[in-house]
């Protein structure tokens, strides 16, 4: 009777095994992060979503979209429940995720209040000002030593539109908007109170940083075979230009 439990056992594992085969990769990422990955009608879109779903169609994996805020986002990929979109590095993060190559390069804007400009030619051009940025967000290394030296003050946020809000109210002095312009109407068009405000905003000459983003998997998911075959074929769509399109009309 045991031998026969332990053979029932044994096949129905091999059956759950052999039908997770099939299951897709579920990809987690920020739901408003315009024009990377948002949902628009509860549904998934944006250039990452596009360039996930060119190499869908080319991989022998199927892959499932769930976009939430950040936090939420990045809590379930270190939970190792999939991977993650939009995922920049830095020395802590690199202990913890397995990264593919770069997907999309993201343009960090900074943003001031029409009258507050001031010149910005690298991270210590912050110094002393209170920055508004997206809570769980890091920036590099650079933004990240300045961040923990104090360099500047934080105020940290959900949204970009609660970023603005603060910023024409002046509980912040610059707001870290991205990526690109896009993202900067879009979060205007979704209030009125910053659309009345609209002219009060200028976007300095240079921005913050043009930031890596990557498709990223906790090391315990052991997804590095994975990511390689996804590196060839994000390979195979930039040489074509295909990639690049999905970016262009996006912007």
């Amino acid at each position: 009777m045991t031998k026969y439990l332990l053979g029932l056992v044994t096949v129905l594992s091999l059956m759950c095994a052999c039908s997770s085969l099939g299951d897709p990769i579920v990809i987690f990422g920020n739901d408003e992060k315009p024009p990377k990955n948002y949902l628009e009608n509860d549904q998934p879109i944006g250039i990452l979503i596009e360039i996930m779903q060119y190499a869908d169609q080319r991989l022998p994996q199927s892959f499932e979209y769930r976009l939430y805020p950040w936090n939420r986002a990045y809590r379930n990929t270190l939970e190792a429940k999939g991977g993650l979109i939009g995922l920049s590095m830095n020395n802590d993060r690199l202990k913890i995720f397995d990264y593919s190559e770069v997907m999309y390069y993201e343009e960090l804007l900074l943003v001031v209040l029409k009258g507050n400009e001031f010149p910005y030619a690298d991270i210590d051009d912050l110094s002393g000002k209170r920055v508004g940025y997206l809570r769980g967000a890091s920036y590099g290394e650079d933004f990240e030593e300045s961040r923990k030296n104090k360099v500047f003050q934080i105020d940290e946020d959900s949204s970009q539109r609660q970023r603005l809000l603060k910023l024409l109210h002046g509980r912040i002095e610059v707001a870290i908007i991205g990526p690109g312009k896009f993202a900067l109407d879009r979060a205007i068009e979704g209030d009125i109170r910053l659309q009345r405000a609209r002219n009060q905003f200028v976007i300095l000459p240079e921005p913050l940083k043009r930031d890596p983003n990557y498709l990223g998997f906790a090391k315990s998911m052991d997804m590095k075979g994975f990511l390689n075959q996804f590196n060839a074929v994000l390979q195979e769509g930039y040489d074509s230009g295909e990639l690049q399109r999905i970016i262009e009309k996006k912007r």
